[in-house]
Protein backbone atom coordinates (compact mmCIF):
# COMPACT_ATOMS: atom_id res chain seq x y z
CA UNK A 1 0.00 0.00 0.00
CA UNK A 2 0.86 3.91 -0.65
CA UNK A 3 2.98 5.47 2.42
CA UNK A 4 0.19 8.09 1.92
CA UNK A 5 -3.39 8.69 0.54
CA UNK A 6 -3.01 9.83 -3.34
CA UNK A 7 -6.89 8.98 -3.87
CA UNK A 8 -9.94 10.65 -2.77
CA UNK A 9 -12.35 8.72 0.13
CA UNK A 10 -15.22 6.91 -2.38
CA UNK A 11 -18.55 8.30 -0.81
CA UNK A 12 -20.87 5.36 0.72
CA UNK A 13 -22.29 3.13 -2.89
CA UNK A 14 -24.17 0.30 -2.57
CA UNK A 15 -24.27 -2.44 0.35
CA UNK A 16 -22.12 -5.14 -0.86
CA UNK A 17 -19.65 -2.34 -2.12
CA UNK A 18 -19.83 -1.03 1.66
CA UNK A 19 -19.48 -4.61 3.41
CA UNK A 20 -16.39 -5.58 1.10
CA UNK A 21 -14.87 -2.03 2.29
CA UNK A 22 -15.49 -3.07 5.51
CA UNK A 23 -14.24 -6.67 5.64
CA UNK A 24 -11.02 -5.42 3.55
CA UNK A 25 -10.43 -3.13 7.11
CA UNK A 26 -12.20 -5.65 9.99
CA UNK A 27 -10.15 -9.13 8.47
CA UNK A 28 -6.86 -8.49 9.36
CA UNK A 29 -7.82 -6.62 12.38
CA UNK A 30 -10.10 -9.36 13.54
CA UNK A 31 -6.63 -11.19 13.00
CA UNK A 32 -4.60 -9.12 14.96
CA UNK A 33 -6.87 -8.86 17.70
CA UNK A 34 -7.21 -12.54 18.08
CA UNK A 35 -3.95 -12.77 17.95
CA UNK A 36 -3.66 -10.60 20.69
CA UNK A 37 -6.31 -11.65 22.65
CA UNK A 38 -4.66 -15.36 22.50
CA UNK A 39 -1.44 -14.41 23.70
CA UNK A 40 -3.10 -14.08 26.99
CA UNK A 41 -5.50 -17.22 26.17
CA UNK A 42 -1.92 -19.79 26.00
CA UNK A 43 -0.65 -18.25 29.00
CA UNK A 44 -4.29 -19.02 30.84
CA UNK A 45 -4.45 -22.48 29.30
CA UNK A 46 -0.76 -23.47 29.34
CA UNK A 47 -1.08 -21.96 33.03
CA UNK A 48 -3.91 -24.43 34.00
CA UNK A 49 -1.84 -26.94 32.94
CA UNK A 50 0.69 -26.65 36.70
CA UNK A 51 -2.90 -26.50 38.43
CA UNK A 52 -5.80 -24.86 39.50
CA UNK A 53 -3.72 -22.21 41.47
CA UNK A 54 -1.16 -21.04 39.15
CA UNK A 55 -4.46 -20.92 36.62
CA UNK A 56 -6.23 -18.88 39.12
CA UNK A 57 -2.80 -16.67 39.91
CA UNK A 58 -2.47 -15.95 36.08
CA UNK A 59 -5.89 -14.63 35.81
CA UNK A 60 -5.85 -12.47 38.41
CA UNK A 61 -2.79 -10.98 37.66
CA UNK A 62 -3.73 -10.22 33.96
CA UNK A 63 -7.28 -9.05 35.38
CA UNK A 64 -4.95 -6.57 37.96
CA UNK A 65 -3.14 -5.48 34.92
CA UNK A 66 -5.71 -4.72 32.30
CA UNK A 67 -7.39 -3.15 34.88
CA UNK A 68 -4.78 -0.59 35.41
CA UNK A 69 -3.30 0.00 32.21
CA UNK A 70 -6.66 0.07 30.30
CA UNK A 71 -6.95 4.26 30.41
CA UNK A 72 -3.60 4.30 28.40
CA UNK A 73 -5.16 1.38 26.53
CA UNK A 74 -8.40 3.29 25.66
CA UNK A 75 -6.72 6.87 25.10
CA UNK A 76 -4.27 5.64 21.83
CA UNK A 77 -8.04 4.89 20.49
CA UNK A 78 -8.27 8.59 20.03
CA UNK A 79 -5.62 7.91 17.03
CA UNK A 80 -8.50 6.49 15.28
CA UNK A 81 -10.66 10.00 14.72
CA UNK A 82 -7.83 12.39 14.69
CA UNK A 83 -5.87 10.27 12.44
CA UNK A 84 -8.40 9.12 10.28
CA UNK A 85 -10.04 12.64 9.77
CA UNK A 86 -6.95 14.14 8.58
CA UNK A 87 -6.51 11.14 6.40
CA UNK A 88 -9.67 11.66 4.84
CA UNK A 89 -9.20 15.26 4.58
CA UNK A 90 -5.59 15.11 2.56
CA UNK A 91 -3.93 16.08 5.85
CA UNK A 92 -0.73 14.31 5.78
CA UNK A 93 1.19 16.32 8.54
CA UNK A 94 -1.77 16.33 11.12
CA UNK A 95 -2.27 12.77 10.93
CA UNK A 96 1.58 12.63 11.42
CA UNK A 97 1.55 15.04 14.32
CA UNK A 98 -0.79 12.98 15.65
CA UNK A 99 1.16 10.01 15.78
CA UNK A 100 4.12 11.63 17.47
CA UNK A 101 1.51 13.36 20.02
CA UNK A 102 0.03 9.79 20.64
CA UNK A 103 3.73 8.22 21.32
CA UNK A 104 4.43 11.36 23.97
CA UNK A 105 0.79 10.99 25.96
CA UNK A 106 1.53 7.52 26.23
CA UNK A 107 4.93 7.95 28.23
CA UNK A 108 3.20 10.61 30.31
CA UNK A 109 0.51 8.00 30.90
CA UNK A 110 2.59 5.17 31.55
CA UNK A 111 4.26 6.00 34.57
CA UNK A 112 1.04 5.76 36.63
CA UNK A 113 0.56 2.39 35.04
CA UNK A 114 3.63 0.81 36.28
CA UNK A 115 3.11 2.35 39.62
CA UNK A 116 -0.15 0.19 39.67
CA UNK A 117 1.12 -2.47 38.23
CA UNK A 118 3.90 -2.89 41.15
CA UNK A 119 0.88 -2.47 43.46
CA UNK A 120 -1.17 -5.29 42.29
CA UNK A 121 -0.53 -7.17 45.76
CA UNK A 122 -1.83 -4.76 47.98
CA UNK A 123 -4.39 -3.43 45.90
CA UNK A 124 -5.73 -7.31 45.22
CA UNK A 125 -6.01 -7.80 49.04
CA UNK A 126 -8.06 -4.13 49.59
CA UNK A 127 -10.36 -6.00 47.32
CA UNK A 128 -10.86 -8.91 49.03
CA UNK A 129 -9.56 -11.61 46.62
CA UNK A 130 -8.75 -15.34 47.40
CA UNK A 131 -5.69 -14.58 49.52
CA UNK A 132 -3.69 -17.80 48.46
CA UNK A 133 -3.48 -16.33 45.04
CA UNK A 134 -2.54 -12.96 45.46
CA UNK A 135 1.78 -13.77 46.15
CA UNK A 136 1.95 -15.61 42.55
CA UNK A 137 -0.34 -12.97 40.61
CA UNK A 138 1.53 -10.04 42.24
CA UNK A 139 4.95 -11.90 41.55
CA UNK A 140 3.23 -11.85 37.50
CA UNK A 141 2.26 -8.28 37.38
CA UNK A 142 5.97 -7.13 39.10
CA UNK A 143 7.47 -9.57 36.23
CA UNK A 144 5.63 -7.67 33.12
CA UNK A 145 6.49 -4.67 34.34
CA UNK A 146 9.82 -4.27 31.90
CA UNK A 147 7.66 -4.89 28.97
CA UNK A 148 5.04 -2.01 29.55
CA UNK A 149 6.80 0.46 27.32
CA UNK A 150 6.75 -1.35 24.52
CA UNK A 151 2.99 -2.05 24.77
CA UNK A 152 2.32 0.98 25.20
CA UNK A 153 4.44 2.13 22.00
CA UNK A 154 2.84 -0.63 20.23
CA UNK A 155 -1.07 -0.07 20.65
CA UNK A 156 -0.16 4.05 19.72
CA UNK A 157 1.89 2.66 16.14
CA UNK A 158 -1.14 -0.11 15.82
CA UNK A 159 -3.91 2.43 16.33
CA UNK A 160 -2.18 4.97 13.79
CA UNK A 161 -1.66 2.41 11.32
CA UNK A 162 -5.16 1.15 11.56
CA UNK A 163 -6.15 4.61 11.23
CA UNK A 164 -4.61 5.30 7.74
CA UNK A 165 -5.95 1.93 6.17
CA UNK A 166 -2.52 0.01 6.96
CA UNK A 167 -3.80 -3.23 8.74
CA UNK A 168 -1.84 -6.51 8.11
CA UNK A 169 1.78 -5.17 10.14
CA UNK A 170 0.10 -5.16 13.07
CA UNK A 171 -1.38 -8.20 12.07
CA UNK A 172 2.14 -10.02 11.71
CA UNK A 173 3.29 -8.58 14.45
CA UNK A 174 1.02 -10.24 16.72
CA UNK A 175 1.42 -13.39 15.33
CA UNK A 176 4.73 -13.34 15.44
CA UNK A 177 4.68 -12.92 19.05
CA UNK A 178 1.88 -15.32 19.85
CA UNK A 179 4.85 -17.97 17.90
CA UNK A 180 7.19 -16.67 20.50
CA UNK A 181 5.21 -16.46 23.50
CA UNK A 182 4.49 -20.64 23.04
CA UNK A 183 8.38 -21.30 22.76
CA UNK A 184 9.24 -19.18 25.58
CA UNK A 185 5.95 -19.75 27.83
CA UNK A 186 7.44 -23.49 27.63
CA UNK A 187 11.08 -22.31 28.36
CA UNK A 188 10.17 -20.07 31.07
CA UNK A 189 7.19 -21.19 32.58
CA UNK A 190 7.84 -25.49 32.63
CA UNK A 191 11.56 -25.51 32.32
CA UNK A 192 11.83 -26.71 28.13
CA UNK A 193 15.51 -26.68 27.30
CA UNK A 194 17.00 -27.41 30.64
CA UNK A 195 15.80 -23.67 32.01
CA UNK A 196 14.79 -24.13 35.37
CA UNK A 197 11.04 -24.05 35.98
CA UNK A 198 9.63 -20.46 36.22
CA UNK A 199 6.11 -21.01 36.87
CA UNK A 200 3.40 -18.20 36.70
CA UNK A 201 6.90 -15.53 36.88
CA UNK A 202 7.64 -17.90 33.82
CA UNK A 203 4.29 -16.76 32.43
CA UNK A 204 4.81 -13.31 32.59
CA UNK A 205 8.24 -12.95 31.45
CA UNK A 206 8.13 -14.89 28.27
CA UNK A 207 4.92 -12.24 28.07
CA UNK A 208 7.21 -9.46 28.46
CA UNK A 209 9.96 -10.65 25.93
CA UNK A 210 6.79 -11.21 23.33
CA UNK A 211 5.79 -7.64 24.05
CA UNK A 212 9.10 -5.75 22.96
CA UNK A 213 8.93 -8.45 19.72
CA UNK A 214 5.52 -7.03 18.82
CA UNK A 215 6.92 -3.43 18.67
CA UNK A 216 10.22 -4.33 16.96
CA UNK A 217 8.26 -6.52 14.29
CA UNK A 218 5.64 -3.69 13.77
CA UNK A 219 7.87 -0.97 13.08
CA UNK A 220 9.74 -2.56 11.09
CA UNK A 221 6.93 -4.40 8.90
CA UNK A 222 5.46 -0.48 8.90
CA UNK A 223 8.47 1.36 8.21
CA UNK A 224 7.90 2.88 4.89
CA UNK A 225 4.64 4.20 5.50
CA UNK A 226 5.68 5.41 10.02
CA UNK A 227 8.78 7.04 7.24
CA UNK A 228 6.70 8.68 5.20
CA UNK A 229 4.94 10.11 8.21
CA UNK A 230 6.79 10.56 11.33
CA UNK A 231 7.46 14.24 11.69
CA UNK A 232 9.73 13.76 14.61
CA UNK A 233 9.39 14.14 18.10
CA UNK A 234 10.10 18.15 17.87
CA UNK A 235 7.12 20.09 19.83
CA UNK A 236 5.48 16.63 20.31
CA UNK A 237 5.25 17.51 24.07
CA UNK A 238 4.52 20.78 24.19
CA UNK A 239 1.65 21.23 26.21
CA UNK A 240 -0.76 23.24 24.18
CA UNK A 241 -1.14 21.51 21.62
CA UNK A 242 -0.56 17.84 23.35
CA UNK A 243 -3.28 18.88 26.13
CA UNK A 244 -6.19 18.88 23.82
CA UNK A 245 -5.52 15.21 22.71
CA UNK A 246 -4.58 14.17 26.16
CA UNK A 247 -7.96 15.68 27.66
CA UNK A 248 -9.59 13.58 24.89
CA UNK A 249 -7.87 10.68 25.07
CA UNK A 250 -8.20 10.11 29.16
CA UNK A 251 -12.36 10.61 27.87
CA UNK A 252 -11.70 7.82 25.46
CA UNK A 253 -9.59 5.81 27.93
CA UNK A 254 -12.02 6.37 30.73
CA UNK A 255 -14.93 5.07 28.20
CA UNK A 256 -12.59 1.96 28.05
CA UNK A 257 -11.81 1.24 31.56
CA UNK A 258 -15.86 1.74 32.85
CA UNK A 259 -16.44 -1.02 30.73
CA UNK A 260 -13.68 -3.33 31.56
CA UNK A 261 -13.45 -2.39 34.80
CA UNK A 262 -16.88 -3.26 34.74
CA UNK A 263 -16.42 -7.28 33.52
CA UNK A 264 -13.57 -6.90 36.30
CA UNK A 265 -15.61 -5.67 38.77
CA UNK A 266 -18.26 -8.99 38.40
CA UNK A 267 -14.44 -10.97 38.39
CA UNK A 268 -14.14 -9.42 42.00
CA UNK A 269 -17.20 -10.46 43.10
CA UNK A 270 -17.03 -14.46 41.59
CA UNK A 271 -13.30 -14.07 43.94
CA UNK A 272 -15.55 -13.58 46.70
CA UNK A 273 -17.44 -16.71 45.90
CA UNK A 274 -13.59 -18.63 45.72
CA UNK A 275 -10.98 -19.43 43.43
CA UNK A 276 -12.41 -22.27 41.48
CA UNK A 277 -15.58 -19.46 41.34
CA UNK A 278 -12.51 -16.85 40.13
CA UNK A 279 -11.37 -19.75 37.89
CA UNK A 280 -14.25 -20.61 35.70
CA UNK A 281 -15.05 -16.82 35.76
CA UNK A 282 -11.99 -16.27 33.64
CA UNK A 283 -12.76 -19.33 31.94
CA UNK A 284 -15.62 -18.06 30.64
CA UNK A 285 -14.57 -14.03 30.14
CA UNK A 286 -11.56 -15.31 28.43
CA UNK A 287 -14.19 -17.37 25.82
CA UNK A 288 -16.05 -14.40 25.75
CA UNK A 289 -13.57 -11.68 24.75
CA UNK A 290 -12.31 -14.08 21.83
CA UNK A 291 -15.81 -13.82 20.06
CA UNK A 292 -15.50 -9.56 21.28
CA UNK A 293 -13.01 -9.86 19.13
CA UNK A 294 -14.65 -10.51 15.96
CA UNK A 295 -16.73 -7.61 16.50
CA UNK A 296 -14.17 -5.42 17.68
CA UNK A 297 -12.39 -5.85 14.70
CA UNK A 298 -15.35 -4.56 12.97
CA UNK A 299 -15.74 -1.61 15.00
CA UNK A 300 -12.43 -0.47 14.22
CA UNK A 301 -13.33 -0.70 10.35
CA UNK A 302 -16.06 1.01 10.95
CA UNK A 303 -13.99 4.15 12.90
CA UNK A 304 -11.78 4.11 10.23
CA UNK A 305 -14.33 4.45 7.77
CA UNK A 306 -16.61 6.86 9.33
CA UNK A 307 -13.47 8.88 10.12
CA UNK A 308 -12.27 9.48 6.70
CA UNK A 309 -16.16 9.88 5.64
CA UNK A 310 -16.13 12.82 8.19
CA UNK A 311 -12.36 14.42 6.87
CA UNK A 312 -13.73 14.16 3.94
CA UNK A 313 -16.85 16.23 4.09
CA UNK A 314 -19.09 12.98 3.43
CA UNK A 315 -22.43 11.86 4.91
CA UNK A 316 -21.69 8.25 6.95
CA UNK A 317 -24.84 7.21 8.34
CA UNK A 318 -25.33 4.29 5.99
CA UNK A 319 -21.91 3.27 6.36
CA UNK A 320 -22.62 3.23 9.78
CA UNK A 321 -25.60 1.37 9.87
CA UNK A 322 -24.32 -1.36 7.53
CA UNK A 323 -21.18 -2.02 9.85
CA UNK A 324 -23.58 -2.21 13.21
CA UNK A 325 -25.51 -4.60 11.47
CA UNK A 326 -22.17 -6.61 10.48
CA UNK A 327 -21.06 -6.46 13.99
CA UNK A 328 -24.34 -7.92 15.70
CA UNK A 329 -24.23 -10.97 12.81
CA UNK A 330 -20.66 -12.02 12.72
CA UNK A 331 -20.85 -13.23 16.31
CA UNK A 332 -23.84 -15.50 15.81
CA UNK A 333 -21.38 -18.70 15.28
CA UNK A 334 -20.00 -18.11 18.97
CA UNK A 335 -22.75 -17.21 20.49
CA UNK A 336 -24.16 -20.92 18.97
CA UNK A 337 -21.27 -22.92 20.41
CA UNK A 338 -21.37 -21.40 23.90
CA UNK A 339 -24.99 -22.44 24.19
CA UNK A 340 -24.39 -25.72 22.84
CA UNK A 341 -21.09 -26.79 24.06
CA UNK A 342 -20.22 -25.37 27.39
CA UNK A 343 -18.84 -28.32 29.28
CA UNK A 344 -16.59 -28.62 25.94
CA UNK A 345 -14.96 -25.19 26.14
CA UNK A 346 -14.53 -25.20 30.04
CA UNK A 347 -12.99 -28.26 29.33
CA UNK A 348 -10.02 -26.78 26.94
CA UNK A 349 -8.66 -24.69 29.79
CA UNK A 350 -9.24 -27.01 32.93
CA UNK A 351 -9.46 -30.60 33.37
CA UNK A 352 -10.97 -29.55 37.51
CA UNK A 353 -13.89 -30.95 37.90
CA UNK A 354 -15.25 -27.92 40.17
CA UNK A 355 -13.88 -25.60 37.77
CA UNK A 356 -15.18 -26.85 34.71
CA UNK A 357 -18.80 -27.33 36.71
CA UNK A 358 -19.17 -23.71 37.61
CA UNK A 359 -17.96 -22.45 33.90
CA UNK A 360 -19.78 -24.73 32.45
CA UNK A 361 -23.39 -23.15 34.38
CA UNK A 362 -22.26 -19.47 33.33
CA UNK A 363 -20.44 -20.12 29.48
CA UNK A 364 -24.00 -19.94 28.19
CA UNK A 365 -24.84 -16.91 29.73
CA UNK A 366 -21.91 -15.71 27.64
CA UNK A 367 -22.97 -16.62 25.13
CA UNK A 368 -26.27 -14.72 25.29
CA UNK A 369 -24.76 -11.68 25.41
CA UNK A 370 -22.98 -11.91 22.04
CA UNK A 371 -25.49 -10.00 20.37
CA UNK A 372 -24.99 -7.46 22.58
CA UNK A 373 -21.96 -7.11 22.86
CA UNK A 374 -21.43 -7.08 18.99
CA UNK A 375 -23.43 -4.50 18.64
CA UNK A 376 -22.33 -2.04 20.81
CA UNK A 377 -18.73 -2.48 20.32
CA UNK A 378 -19.46 -1.72 16.46
CA UNK A 379 -21.79 1.50 17.25
CA UNK A 380 -18.93 2.74 19.57
CA UNK A 381 -16.88 2.12 16.98
CA UNK A 382 -18.82 4.79 14.42
CA UNK A 383 -19.16 6.97 17.37
CA UNK A 384 -15.12 7.17 17.73
CA UNK A 385 -14.70 7.76 14.27
CA UNK A 386 -16.98 10.50 14.47
CA UNK A 387 -15.33 12.19 17.04
CA UNK A 388 -17.80 11.55 19.78
CA UNK A 389 -16.47 10.31 22.72
CA UNK A 390 -18.11 11.71 25.68
CA UNK A 391 -21.35 10.51 25.62
CA UNK A 392 -20.23 7.24 25.29
CA UNK A 393 -18.66 7.39 28.32
CA UNK A 394 -21.76 8.26 30.04
CA UNK A 395 -23.59 5.29 28.67
CA UNK A 396 -21.33 2.64 30.44
CA UNK A 397 -21.51 4.50 33.69
CA UNK A 398 -25.69 3.99 33.30
CA UNK A 399 -25.36 0.37 31.51
CA UNK A 400 -23.05 -0.87 33.46
CA UNK A 401 -22.49 0.45 37.10
CA UNK A 402 -25.97 2.11 37.63
CA UNK A 403 -27.97 -0.68 35.96
CA UNK A 404 -25.77 -4.36 35.30
CA UNK A 405 -23.69 -4.66 38.32
CA UNK A 406 -25.81 -3.75 41.00
CA UNK A 407 -28.24 -6.31 39.62
CA UNK A 408 -25.78 -8.97 39.42
CA UNK A 409 -24.56 -8.36 42.77
CA UNK A 410 -28.50 -8.91 44.09
CA UNK A 411 -28.96 -11.61 41.89
CA UNK A 412 -25.68 -13.19 42.77
CA UNK A 413 -25.31 -12.54 46.92
CA UNK A 414 -28.71 -11.40 48.40
CA UNK A 415 -30.67 -13.87 45.98
CA UNK A 416 -28.32 -16.52 46.30
CA UNK A 417 -27.94 -16.78 42.27
CA UNK A 418 -24.00 -17.09 42.64
CA UNK A 419 -22.24 -16.84 39.62
CA UNK A 420 -25.07 -17.35 37.54
CA UNK A 421 -26.66 -13.90 39.37
CA UNK A 422 -23.10 -12.32 38.53
CA UNK A 423 -23.24 -13.32 34.59
CA UNK A 424 -27.32 -12.35 34.75
CA UNK A 425 -26.28 -8.55 35.81
CA UNK A 426 -23.54 -8.48 32.86
CA UNK A 427 -26.09 -9.35 30.25
CA UNK A 428 -28.86 -6.71 31.11
CA UNK A 429 -26.42 -3.83 31.53
CA UNK A 430 -24.58 -4.86 28.14
CA UNK A 431 -28.09 -4.72 26.30
CA UNK A 432 -28.56 -1.00 28.02
CA UNK A 433 -25.40 0.32 26.90
CA UNK A 434 -25.74 -1.52 23.14
CA UNK A 435 -29.35 0.01 22.46
CA UNK A 436 -28.42 3.59 23.76
CA UNK A 437 -25.39 3.82 21.55
CA UNK A 438 -27.30 2.74 18.52
CA UNK A 439 -29.77 5.45 19.56
CA UNK A 440 -26.95 7.75 19.52
CA UNK A 441 -25.53 7.13 16.45
CA UNK A 442 -28.70 7.33 15.14
CA UNK A 443 -29.33 10.56 16.01
CA UNK A 444 -25.79 12.06 15.11
CA UNK A 445 -25.90 10.54 12.11
CA UNK A 446 -28.25 13.54 11.04
CA UNK A 447 -25.89 16.31 12.24
CA UNK A 448 -23.20 17.68 10.62
CA UNK A 449 -19.89 16.62 11.99
CA UNK A 450 -16.69 18.48 12.32
CA UNK A 451 -12.65 17.36 12.32
CA UNK A 452 -11.80 17.20 16.09
CA UNK A 453 -8.60 19.49 16.67
CA UNK A 454 -8.71 20.82 13.14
Amino acid sequence: MSPARTEPIAPVGGRGDELRRLFRLAGPVMIAYLGTISMGTIDTIMAGRLGPAALGSVALGHTWGIAVAIVAYGAARVLDPIVAQAYGAGDRRAAGLGLSRGLAMMTILGAPVIVLYAAAGPGLALLGQPIELIPDARTYCLVLVPGMPAILAFVVVRNFLQAVGLVRPATYAILLANVMNVLFNGVFMYGWLGFPSLGVAGCALSTAIGQWIMLGAIVVFSRRTLRAYWPGFSGAFAWAPLSPMLRLGLTLGFQFGLEVWAFHAAGFMMGRLGGAAFAAHAVAINLATISFMLPSGVGVAAATRVGNLVGAGLPWGRSAAIAIGLGAAIVAVPAIAFLLLPKALAGIYTSDVTVVGVAAAIIPLAGAFQLFDGTQAVAFGVLRGAGDLKVPAIVNVLGYWLFGLPIGWVLAFPAGGGARGVWAGLVLGLAAVALLLVLRVGRLSRRPVTRLLE
